[in-house]
């Protein structure tokens, strides 16, 4: 008996164990590291982007093997994307096949879902990978790469890589089919083409994924530094010829910004040759990705020439990205290299990596004539309004926006001014206009951040290799040029959480200040939106068809209950429309007025919200300040 109860509990306690006890899955198979070796022969790879109805992509890749495990990568950390691609999600239609035309199977990593292992045989000599994949729609995480008149082809979304290699030490011959009478542009060397197939020569697996093409049906192509050695070509693509007619004025502002920045950086080139590439749909929209020697660019109007005068908002994304061939592609935070796109980078630098691009592509866009200095003033009001009014900055630092896009690459939380976003980019911006100002206060106008820039990023011409640097070379860099506690400046202002980094703009001889009229900038800001913003009276941003895009956290509509995606339906009783309402916020200023009136319709129910706001229409603008040298002045003028 005693024996039975000493087996009974041992077998209870087995059981217990066994479906009790928590254990870690088994290990997924290892994923080599990269390392600084060459891969063994030249990877073949054809795309073929020619059906545009469809908007499938087809691409064969073949790759020289040797037997034993092999792990395949779809590009994930990609250089200037700052956080992991979404690529993976439509790639499909994937097939590995020997050369001895055995189907073979493969296997996703269980961990890390861009990895892919396959089991090579003994014999086979090389693989055939295939993919018949479709293309971004409207909405998705991935932008729109095809349009009946154009394609967009990143090769990262393409092109998968042997891991265990440093992706520089990887060799490629890529080839590329379009539709039967476009036209593309790339920077990629050693075009030859066939009809509508171009074969480019071979490079490393690193050159192929930072050398996007545009392919499309109308193209014009502009010589931005005629007689260069190295060339710099913008290449313009439209949905209809007649966007496409530059003026000769239109050109030289785009020559200047090429020499603009030569000035800046002292004559220093990290390529060999550079193509703006350039494209003018609505579908595709406002876009910008830099690379070494080119970068993608996207205006949300067709009228980036034919309409000069009126849609110029976000004309400085040219300038932001070409700045990145020295901010970003050549010099990089040392954080942001990694020898392969499955290691993870980190964002600890992007407010100097975006922060001081941002900074010099709008200096650059105004000294060339992109922006006219009274349109970068407007621009420049906006942006410290925008500062000014963000109230996450109470909880979240300007350090830790740096994360933001690795936390959220998608977007469309509603809550930006609390939960805090890409502030390194026009917050950063503030934080440069601070250092520029101070330089020149301290040395009584003899140096300027142009002596850091051309000292930091005007180096090693004619080198394209990358070559990294760090918070303590920043500020060793800003001591030669002006000595000064850098670090703890830095610092303080990264961690705030007090105010807005406004004090580069007072010290640039401007002010902000708020006005009842719009200013040109924001007029142009609003017709591009197809909103209203409201967001320093009312406390929103709201589309045309009324509804609520952003909410100003705290403002007075949030604080009435009205949050982004609620749509406004009615005015004091009348139908919205973007005038009833600037009118009813202009008349609830008058003394004595009632609050403002407004019919919302949120959760599928409306209901009425009364917004007890009385301080009328705002909308920045900057005053000079007389008692202080115009520095803002001096920064904007043309070298």
């Amino acid at each position: 008996m005693m024996l039975k109860l000493v087996l009974a509990a041992g077998l209870a306690m087995s059981a217990s164990l066994a479906l009790g006890d928590p254990r870690p899955a088994s290990p997924s198979p290892p994923i080599p590291a990269a390392l600084a070796v060459d891969y063994p022969g030249v990877i073949d790879l054809k795309v073929d982007v020619s059906d545009t109805t469809r908007k499938v992509f087809k691409v064969t890749e073949t790759l020289p093997v040797s037997p034993g495990p092999l792990v395949l990568s779809l590009p994930k950390w990609i250089p200037g994307e700052h956080s992991p691609s979404a690529q993976i999600v439509l790639m499909s239609g994937f097939t590995v096949t020997a050369d001895d035309g055995r189907r073979l199977a493969w296997r996703r990593d269980p961990v890390e879902m861009t990895a892919f292992h396959v089991d090579v045989p003994n014999g086979v000599q090389s693989l055939t990978l295939r993919l018949e994949q479709p293309t971004a729609q409207p909405g998705g995480p991935v932008r729109i790469a095809v349009t009946p008149n154009l394609v967009l082809l990143k090769w990262t979304a393409v092109a998968l890589y042997p891991a265990g290699y440093e992706v520089g030490r990887i060799r490629i011959r890529p080839t590329l089919t379009v539709p039967a009478g476009w036209s593309l542009a790339t920077a990629l060397d050693g075009a030859e083409t066939t009809g509508a197939t171009t074969r480019f020569a071979a490079t490393s697996f690193e050159t192929l994924m930072d050398s996007p093409v545009y392919a499309g049906r109308h193209k014009a192509s502009f010589d931005l530094d005629p007689g260069s050695p190295r060339p710099v070509r913008l290449n313009v693509f439209a949905d209809a010829p007649k966007d496409l007619k530059a003026t000769p004025a239109q050109v030289a502002i785009h020559r200047r910004l090429v020499q603009q920045a030569d000035r800046l950086f002292g004559g220093a080139r990290n390529f060999d040759h550079y193509d703006f590439l350039l494209s003018l749909n609505p579908a595709v929209g406002y876009l910008g990705a830099e690379h070494q020697r080119s970068s993608e660019n996207g205006y949300s109007s067709a009228g980036y020439f034919t309409a000069w005068d009126t849609a110029f908002t976000g004309r400085d994304i040219l300038a932001h990205e070409y700045v990145h061939a020295w901010n970003g592609k050549h010099r990089r935070p040392a954080d942001l290299w990694t020898p392969d796109y499955t290691t993870p980078m980190r964002n600890s630098l992007l407010w100097v990596y975006e922060g001081l691009t941002e900074y010099y592509g709008d200096t650059l866009a105004t000294r060339s004539g992109l922006y006219s200095p009274e349109q970068m003033r407007q621009r420049l009001a906006l942006i410290a309004a925008n500062a000014q009014a963000t109230p996450g900055r109470s909880w979240r630092s300007l350090r830790d926006t740096t994360n933001a896009y690795i936390m959220n690459s998608a977007g469309g939380t509603g809550s930006t001014s609390w939960l805090r976003a890409l502030d390194y980019y026009e917050e950063g911006q503030l934080l440069w206009l601070d250092v520029d100002t101070l330089i020149r206060e301290r040395t009584n106008g003899a140096r300027s951040l142009d002596d850091f820039a051309r000292a930091f990023f005007g180096v090693d011409d004619g080198d394209m290799n990358i070559s990294t640097y760090d918070f303590e070379d920043v500020v060793a860099a800003l001591n030669t040029v002006a000595p000064y506690d850098w670090a703890g400046f830095l610092d303080t202002r990264l961690d705030a959480h007090d105010r807005a980094p406004l004090d580069g703009l007072t010290r640039s001889g401007w002010r902000l200040v708020f006005e009842t009229r719009p200013s040109a900038y924001v007029t142009a800001y609003e017709k591009d939106a197809e909103a209203s913003l409201l967001t320093f009276s009312l406390g929103a941003e709201i589309g045309w068809d009324g509804q609520v895009k952003e909410a100003l956290w705290d403002g007075p509509l949030h604080r009435a209950g009205v949050i982004a995606g609620t749509r406004i339906v009615k005015v004091a009783g009348k139908p919205y429309s973007p005038e009833a309402l600037k009118a009813a916020i202009t008349a609830a200023a008058k003394p004595g007025a009632p609050p403002i009136l407004l019919s919302v319709k949120a959760d599928d129910r409306v209901r009425l919200v009364r917004v007890p706001y009385h301080l009328g229409l705002k909308y920045p603008g900057l005053k000079r300040l007389t008692q202080t040298p115009d520095r803002l002045g001096q920064i904007l003028s043309p070298r």
